[in-house]
């Protein structure tokens, strides 16, 4: 046998005996520390993918509930909380947006007419304010105050929040017509107006033509749109309110009642000027991870009641 075929076989030997028990060991410990580092960062990994899923599903359901309201406030023609008795409150309520009367400015279906003849209970809920809510903030829901009647150069006018005229619950009834002037300066415009909504005696808008007839005035001084029919249709209030850590969306006119959103731990709207609102929204998931958002809303309608703009 050559010295070449002895070296091939004792290389088959060697290779025939396998690993010994110390190279064995060292394997098994080299494999589990490479394991350790495998599973650790899988572990890193996967729980930075929870809470990154954990927050963007927050940051969802935060943003969705606030455009949810957004949207709401921006058609809107009132904002009814808060408003300037006090203007930090955990509840917003607006005018419902509804032209249940199927009227239009000109005949023109683009501009519909939205909260335009109402009657001096504006919500139509036989209630001063909002019927069960807390209107001015003042503690006391759908207070009343006697005063009494008093000449005001025209007619006779009763003072003191007596009856659901009382729309904006502080004691005196109608003494904010619709102008868009903070008439008794309160800090919120055309809050409080009777069944004449701009108080000039006139159907509508005195001396104009309001609804696009060729006519200007015609009928009755309380006939605020000029069509013919008086005290057509209410606010029906949108109502966005906590109950316990939910937050809600209520029509009051019917009752029906949405869950906007879950896990709610702070809800604050901000009355900022009359035509602007801010509102706050926290949300906290499970886990104790918590988003907050706020936004300000210019409320683009709060015109069109007056005449001055349309949208």
């Amino acid at each position: 046998m050559s010295s070449r075929q002895r070296r091939s076989l004792a290389a088959r030997r060697l290779d025939d005996r396998g690993l010994t028990l110390v190279e064995l060991l060292l394997s098994v410990a080299v494999m589990g520390i490479i394991a350790g580092a495998v599973g650790g960062a899988l572990t890193v990994y996967l729980d930075a993918h929870e809470y990154g899923t954990t927050t963007s599903e927050l940051h969802f359901e935060t943003m969705r509930a606030m455009e949810l309201m957004t949207n709401r406030v921006r058609r809107s023609t009132f904002v009814l909380i808060p408003n300037g008795h006090q203007s930090t409150r955990n509840i917003l309520a607006v005018s419902g947006f509804v032209n249940d009367d199927n009227d239009y400015y000109f005949g023109d279906p683009l501009f519909p007419k939205y909260d335009e003849d109402l009657s001096d209970d504006m919500n139509e809920d036989n209630a001063p304010g909002l019927a069960g809510y807390d209107d001015d903030g003042d503690g006391h829901t759908d207070e009343t105050a006697w005063g009494g009647w008093y000449w005001d150069g025209q007619k006779w006018v009763m003072s003191g929040g007596t009856t659901e005229a009382n729309d904006d619950e502080d004691g005196s009834d109608d003494e904010d017509p619709l102008n868009g002037v903070d008439d008794d300066l309160d800090g919120s415009i055309d809050e409080d107006f009777g069944i004449d909504a701009n108080d000039d005696g006139e159907p509508g808008i005195a001396d104009m033509d309001d609804d696009g007839d060729g006519f200007v005035d015609e009928g009755y001084y309380y006939d605020d749109d000029e069509d013919g029919s008086t005290a057509e249709i209410g606010l029906r209030p949108v109502i966005y309110k906590l109950s316990g850590e939910t937050l809600q969306e209520i029509a009051t006119f019917d009752g029906t009642t949405i869950n906007v959103a879950t896990g709610v731990k702070t809800f604050q709207v901000d009355l900022v000027t009359p035509d602007t609102i801010k509102i706050t929204i926290s949300i906290q998931a499970a886990d104790g991870q918590l988003v907050t958002v706020s936004e300000y809303v210019h409320v683009e309608n709060v015109y069109q009641k007056i005449g001055k703009r349309v949208r």
